[in-house]
């Protein structure tokens, strides 16, 4: 038998309450084992000691004492349960109420979302309508004759086309800017040369400076038909190290084909001009009428010089080009050049940025999820007094 089981057992074994075996037992270890013994025979002192004392007597009073002591006991302990049940009561009213009120947020953002929705669909529709509104109101005005007022009315009843169909012709007009580094901006200037030749465009302007270091800079500007835009930007980016690139599409669909619209509207407002001139007797209905007539040739001819414009834009797009010569470095040069110090402040900044942002983030969601982990600690501290 193991030493831990004969100290949990001595008592008993002094008393001779366990069985005959355990008894047998426990007396070969202590034979045995010198530290069992010496605590058998420490215990054996101290119960004869005490056997040997006299009788301890008992206060008269000492069962009323007792027995109010007990009554203490109880109340004490049916005043804690009351406790663990009025805490219980508050975290389920906590609980609640922040379940609500998180609930509550949640609905009233859904809502919220909602309403704006509403607001900004009903603003696009009443924009829409005004405008509709105030382009077949704003051509109706002029002091002509009675004839005439009625005439220029019906020419302006034409509604504007508007709404596209299908089988028009999208009107796109593109742009592109690009720089460019090289070894030879001369050599890049013959190939924009080529380019041009090849997709049939044109160079409409070039310029070219040198600084004091033999620094060269050319600037091309390259008109070439807007099908091949794509293509030549394809074929431009490998003449050298591209720096920067930005390109643009404007859709111009829409107001060229509204002007269009107009041109044909006021076409005809001037054939009934026209008729109106051939009929008119005196010479204030001619003033009238010409001048009139006056108004709506010169606003024909500027909308299709609009047109003009818009159809040369759509046809040829724009490339504007800038080749910048570069003297290539030694390598020791790239090693231990200038630069190597702004990388290495670059570098530092950029890792100074990206951990500030990092920090900003975690704040972030940290903000976001603080409501959760509030949650979740109501439900931890739920489970830890019901489980009481």
């Amino acid at each position: 038998m193991q030493c831990s089981k004969v100290k949990k057992l001595i008592n008993l074994y002094i008393d001779e309450e366990l069985s005959k075996g355990q008894m047998e037992e426990i007396s070969d270890h202590i034979d045995l084992c010198t530290g069992c013994k010496n605590d058998y025979y420490e215990l054996m002192s101290v119960k004869k000691f005490l056997q040997n004392m006299p009788p301890i007597e008992l206060p008269n009073n000492f069962n009323d004492m007792l027995h109010a002591k007990l009554l203490e006991e109880k109340k004490n302990l049916e005043s804690g349960q009351s406790y663990k049940k009025l805490g219980k009561r508050k975290f389920i009213i906590a609980f609640a109420v922040f379940a609500s009120i998180f609930i509550l947020s949640l609905g009233f953002k859904l809502f919220e979302n909602k309403i704006n929705d509403v607001g900004v669909t009903e603003t696009a529709l009443n924009t829409k309508s005004a405008a509709n509104y105030s382009s077949q109101t704003s051509i109706s005005s002029g002091k002509v004759t009675s004839d005439l007022k009625k005439d220029v009315s019906q020419a302006n009843a034409f509604d504007l086309n508007r709404g596209l169909d299908a089988n028009y012709e999208r009107k796109i007009t593109k742009d592109a800017t690009i720089s460019i580094e090289t070894d030879s901006a001369d050599e890049c200037y013959n190939k924009i040369l080529n380019i041009s030749k090849q997709y049939n465009g044109y160079i409409e302007s070039s310029s070219e400076s040198s600084t004091s270091d033999n620094k060269k800079t050319i600037n091309v500007v390259l008109k070439i038909p807007s099908n091949d835009f794509e293509d030549v930007i394809a074929s431009i980016k490998s003449l050298g190290d591209v720096k920067t690139i930005r390109t643009i599409s404007n859709d111009i669909t829409e107001q060229y084909y509204d002007v269009e619209s107009r041109i044909k509207n006021l076409e005809i407002q001037e054939e009934k001009l026209q008729e109106l001139l051939k009929k008119a007797s005196n010479i204030s209905d001619i003033l009238q009428v010409e001048d009139k007539l006056n108004e709506v040739m010169t606003q024909i001819d500027s909308y299709k010089n609009q047109i003009k414009i818009w159809d040369n834009m759509t046809s040829m797009s724009t490339i504007n080009l800038t080749f910048v010569q570069v003297v290539p470095q030694t390598k020791f040069g790239n090693i231990f050049g200038r630069s190597i110090l702004n990388d290495i402040l670059n570098s530092v900044l950029k890792s100074l940025k990206i951990f500030f942002e990092f920090l900003k983030y975690v704040f972030i969601i940290s903000i976001y999820l603080l409501p959760f982990s509030i949650l979740v600690y109501l439900i931890y501290i739920g489970y830890k007094l019901f489980k009481k």
